[in-house]
């Protein structure tokens, strides 16, 4: 290609809403590239559902019509633009990852350099767990892909036996500095305030959170319990009624519901502690937890996906085992009884964000990715 020329680069996926990881990185990769003065032109096939998170992954009609069509538009993009690399986020379930064969299957045949990113932990149980064919379809779809991109070191072998090694590049996620634009307010309020932002699920630990408030409030009781989320579903927002009734701790519980940016920013000012109890499968290293970092926010958490190279037990925060919300009460008051601590953790959250954890140094290692796979 001309040293002149800008390469062109296809950048595959969703943008909000709905607000999650893939579609918030989605937008920051487009707008990031547009802006940036590099060697590549941006175009974007956007492949958000805009019903809602809880659509996402399931069979239905739409999703099927909203697949053939993205698949349809990705051939013409093809051969109208030329790109010289495709970017695409996979999935780590049949059905998705199915849908992901539209892109990836064509981008092979037509021998096109490719780059997927995955944005989760679960992808070597997927394909342990499918069946013969479908492994040989992902190996198929993903053994000839230019780079692999993982969240963190402890899952480089998530590919291991389908992509060779070489080609594997840990990127962990980064998202924009939003102190910059919003007023950091400092000083908390006469109650502490708790925070919970997350999809409000079982396997996001809503329900250990209200279980542990009993322990936190029989020793503080100027505290509040903030969740900010949609319910991924019925059952879990019943059980979760169900619990604050049984427990007498509605005065402790305020729930926002789904909030995006810039409003959401203001609830990680204004919380004391951060807190995302995780046992999702599927969980890679949530942004939430940046936002949490980007704020100094102390971090109660699980090791989930790879969130313990980011929170570092007693460093930054603390992970406290699944499904325990004894654990979670216990460190709640820790952090509550011991102002020093918190402050601590806060500098140390502050500093670590922006030295590992930036929009900047994101772009900057995706950019080198792409870069390598040019030069090759």
């Amino acid at each position: 290609m001309n040293s002149c020329m800008k390469a062109n680069i296809l950048v595959i996926g969703p943008t909000p809403p709905p607000y999650h990881g893939v579609s918030v990185v989605t937008e920051l990769i487009v707008k990031s590239l547009k802006n940036a003065d590099t060697r590549f032109s941006v175009i974007h096939l956007d492949t958000a559902d805009r019903r809602g998170p809880s659509n996402i992954g399931k069979l239905d009609l739409w999703n099927v019509l909203l697949a053939l069509y993205h698949g349809f538009y990705f051939l013409c993009l093809l051969a109208v633009k030329r790109p010289d690399v495709v970017y695409i986020p996979i999935s780590q379930a049949t059905l998705p990852f199915l849908r992901d064969c539209l892109f990836l299957i064509p981008a092979r045949l037509l021998r096109k350099r490719v780059v997927v990113h995955l944005h989760g932990s679960y992808f070597r149980e997927f394909y342990r767990s499918t069946s013969g064919l479908m492994r040989w379809v992902i190996r198929y779809a993903l053994e000839r892909t230019r780079r692999v991109i993982v969240l963190g070191k402890t899952l480089a072998d998530l590919f291991k036996g389908i992509v060779p090694r070489d080609r594997l590049r840990v990127i962990p996620n980064g998202i924009e500095d939003y102190l910059k634009y919003c007023e950091y307010k400092g000083l908390k309020g006469n109650s502490y305030k708790i925070l919970y932002l997350s999809t409000l699920s079982r396997e996001k630990g809503v329900l250990d959170v209200l279980q542990a408030i009993p322990l936190v409030i029989a020793k503080v009781q100027n505290v509040k319990f903030i969740f900010v989320g949609e319910w991924f579903r019925d059952k879990d927002r019943e059980e979760a009624m169900t619990l604050i009734k049984k427990l007498s701790i509605d005065p402790y519980v305020e729930f926002k519901g789904p909030i995006g940016p810039p409003h959401k920013y203001s609830f990680f000012q204004e919380a004391d502690i951060f807190i995302l109890p995780s046992y999702y499968d599927y969980e890679g290293q949530p942004l939430v937890i940046l936002e949490a970092m980007c704020a100094g926010l102390p971090i109660i958490t699980t090791n989930a996906g790879c969130i313990a190279e980011t929170v570092v037990d007693g460093v930054n925060g603390f992970i406290v085992p699944k499904r325990d919300p004894k654990a979670i009460g216990q460190k709640i008051l820790f952090l509550l009884e011991d102002s020093n601590l918190r402050k601590q953790i806060a500098q140390a959250n502050r500093e670590k964000f922006l030295k590992y954890y930036s929009s900047e140094r994101f772009i900057e290692d995706l950019v080198k990715v792409f870069e390598e796979v040019i030069q090759e």
